[in-house]
Formats: C-alpha cells, sequence, structure tokens
C-alpha cells in the first residue's frame, strides 16, 4: 500500500467513514431509505390488489373532481400544523427576542409547513398527470398515492419531534411514490407506452 493510500484509509478510518463514503451515522438511514423503498411497494400493491374501487365513470370532469378531492385530503396535515402554529406563537416561551427558538416545536412545525408545501406541490402534478393518463381501471392509483402521502406525512411531522429515523421514513414514503409516479409520467410523455400503474 502507498503512503497515498495508508493516510486515505487512516482519515477515513478517522472520519467513520465505511463504504462507498458514507460514515457510520449515515448507513441507518440508508437502511431507512431501502426501507422506504420496500414499504411504498408492499402498501401499493397490496392496496391496488385488495382495493376494489373504481368510480362510476371517468370523464374529465370526475377526474378533477377526484385529484381535487385527494389533494385536500392530502393537505389535512399542513393545515392542522398551520392551526397549532398560530397557537404556539401566542406562547412567549418560544421566541428569543424577535427570532423563533431554533430547534422549539415553534420552529420545527415551521419547518414541517414549508417542507409539507414544497411536497404538496410535487405531488399535485403528479396526481394531476395520473389523473390524466391513467385509464378507468387504475383510478384507484390517485387515493391509494394520496393514503400514502398522508400516512408519510404524519410519520414525517411525529418524527421530527421524536425520533430522526421516523422523520425520514415519513420522508421517504411521502417523496419517493412522488417520484415513481413522475418516473411513470415521463416514459407515458416521452414515448407512449402505457405501463399500468
Amino acid at each position: 500500500m502507498t503512503p497515498v493510500e495508508k493516510k486515505k484509509k487512516e482519515r477515513a478510518r478517522i472520519m467513520g467513514r465505511g463504504p462507498f463514503g458514507f460514515s457510520r451515522r449515515t448507513w441507518p438511514f440508508i437502511k431507512v431509505l431501502v426501507g422506504n423503498w420496500i414499504f411504498s411497494l408492499v402498501y401499493y400493491i397490496t392496496a391496488k390488489r385488495t382495493i376494489p374501487w373504481r368510480p362510476d365513470s371517468w370523464t374529465v370532469a370526475d377526474r378533477l373532481e377526484l385529484m381535487v378531492q385527494c389533494a385536500i385530503v392530502s393537505l389535512v396535515p399542513a393545515v392542522i400544523a398551520i392551526a397549532v402554529v398560530a397557537a404556539q406563537r401566542l406562547n412567549p416561551d418560544m421566541w428569543v427576542g424577535q427570532k423563533v427558538k431554533p430547534n422549539s416545536a415553534l420552529d420545527i412545525n415551521t419547518r414541517f409547513i414549508l417542507n409539507t408545501v414544497e411536497q404538496f406541490i410535487l405531488f399535485l402534478v403528479g396526481l394531476a398527470g395520473i389523473a390524466l393518463y391513467s385509464p378507468h381501471l387504475q383510478a384507484h392509483s390517485i387515493p391509494i398515492l394520496t393514503s400514502l402521502f398522508l400516512l408519510g406525512r404524519i410519520l414525517f411531522w411525529v418524527g421530527y419531534h421524536k425520533n430522526p429515523y421516523l422523520r425520514a421514513f415519513g420522508f421517504g414514503i411521502t417523496f419517493y411514490p412522488t417520484v415513481g409516479v413522475y418516473a411513470w409520467l415521463l416514459v407515458r410523455i416521452f414515448t407512449g407506452v402505457h405501463i399500468p400503474i
């Protein structure tokens, strides 16, 4: 082993770097990431097979109605968080002068609202794409994805206050299904190939 390789290996050992350059503290989050993918996929497939719901008709108005209904449901955690933050703003213990105390419940809830709105924008565009491109028999993917989004947001919020792994898991089951929807939409848009969703 050359002196440069020895120095590099020693630095990696000191910094706790393992395979692929991840630190020892990062590996549990990588496991949560993989768990996100597995959970989301199993949840989605199980729900698709066990919930036989289909809309009575699938006109443009029906598609829009379902999309808006699911969008409203998916924003419930953000609306509740806004109400909580409004109440917390009255508590002087949450403030340092003119600023919110870092990592206080008010700060965490405010960050949760911001992240939820960001995630919702991506999710809403994905829902619109599914409503536009999916056939009648696959319409139930919209409420299934909405339930996954809702569950993810709740776990993310609780995890933000209690446990970073739960927060990461909640984030993942919100974000990665949306990424899957975007991949499905891009294939559909650019190739015209319809993969059942």
